[in-house]
């Protein structure tokens, strides 16, 4: 079995595993004080190894993990979380019951699928009124095409043939598939790049940055909460 999810000798994982610390810091930032008013219900979509699931379940709220990798469930459901599970499951048929959760997570997922708004209604079909969803991807620009792919795949930062740049998603898109699916924007969540530290630590390092031009996130509520 080659090294994997939470392996720290896995270079195919570091550049995930340093974007997602990332990740957590600003979901602490936007609903820290939230998530701790009682244990929340957590799905998180597309969940991998479980790099956010699993430290959310630490927190104390209990989280579902889903994902069509059985390899990286099982690298998920080895780590110590008592209240975090996991499924096997397509978004298109998601194993988990309508209006069940509180936080919806999307990570690292929109910019792979064909059909994001899809995602998008199928997430949003799981919150409770008043519920969250946390999104992170990469905006389809010239600049994130050359950051993610060109030099990112192309200096073996990240394993070639991850992204591929149509599918990015314009913030624009992903607001108007949000307003859609009964989701209005609360906060947006931009991702600078840090060029020098990921060339020299050899992976990919960014810092919370004003622009969206390249990766970004939105918090996203569902209703009038």
């Amino acid at each position: 079995q080659q090294p994997g999810w939470w392996d720290p000798k896995s270079r195919a994982f570091a550049s995930l595993r340093a974007v997602n610390a990332l990740r957590l810091q600003l979901l602490q930032n936007w609903l820290g004080a939230w998530l701790q008013e009682r244990p929340r219900i957590v799905v998180d979509l597309g969940c991998g190894g479980g790099l956010m699931a699993v430290p959310l379940a630490r927190t104390g709220a209990r989280v579902l993990g889903v994902d069509l990798s059985l390899q990286a469930l099982h690298e998920a459901q080895h780590q110590q979380a008592a209240s975090a599970s996991f499924a096997c499951g397509d978004l298109a048929a998601l194993p988990v019951k309508a209006r069940s959760a509180d936080l919806v997570l999307l990570c690292d997922v929109l910019e792979h699928v064909a059909d994001p708004s899809a995602v998008l209604h199928a997430a949003a079909a799981l919150l409770r009124p008043g519920g969250r969803l946390f999104v992170n991807t990469i905006n389809r620009t010239l600049r994130a095409r050359l950051l993610a792919v060109t030099l990112g795949e192309g200096l073996g930062l990240i394993p070639r043939g991850t992204h591929d740049p149509r599918r990015f998603v314009r913030p624009a898109e992903l607001e108007a598939a949000a307003l859609a699916a009964g989701l209005r924007v609360h906060r947006w969540f931009g991702e600078r790049p840090a060029l020098l530290a990921s060339l020299r630590r050899g992976v990919v390092c960014v810092r919370e940055g004003a622009s969206l031009a390249v990766g970004y996130g939105a918090g996203l509520v569902m209703g009038d909460a």
